[in-house]
């Protein structure tokens, strides 16, 4: 039997405020505070709704190692999250999914060569993305680095 989802104003909202933003990847508190005014105000409701949402892949949900809490991010109905791997910008914190043949080949090789099998939905690389890059090397005249 499968569970009937409520299209409820709150789960709405918490959509249209993903939807709004959605290479920004953000945690439950700061939905929270985002959807209903304060981090503790329906703060239940959201994770069970974030939870029902990543089910359904319409967003992703990250763990965040070094803050240790999960991340969550829109990324809609037809992305399939798990088949590439996502980049994320030091600087501007812009979000991307890499959806290309990069991200399998690379996950392939590292389990022919190495016997390592990669989550590639979980998979960030953590880098400058070409705007804030171009940026940087306008402002060291044209000496940026990788």
């Amino acid at each position: 039997m499968t569970k009937k989802r409520y299209h409820t104003k709150g789960r709405e909202a918490l959509l249209s405020y993903l939807r709004e933003h959605p290479d920004c990847q953000f945690s439950a508190e700061e939905l929270c505070l985002a959807v209903n005014g304060e981090a503790e105000k329906g703060k239940s409701t959201v994770y069970r709704q974030l939870n029902q949402l990543s089910e359904t892949y319409a967003v992703r949900r990250f763990r965040d190692e070094e803050a240790g809490r999960n991340l969550y991010q829109y990324v809609g109905e037809g992305c399939d999250c798990r088949l590439h791997f996502h980049e994320k910008c030091l600087q501007c914190g812009r979000i991307e999914h890499l959806d290309c043949q990069g991200s399998a080949a690379f996950a392939a090789h590292l389990r022919a060569e190495h016997g390592f099998v990669i989550d590639c939905g979980q998979t960030m690389l953590y880098g400058l993305c070409a705007e804030c890059y171009a940026t940087a090397e306008r402002e060291r005249g044209g000496q940026a680095h990788a």
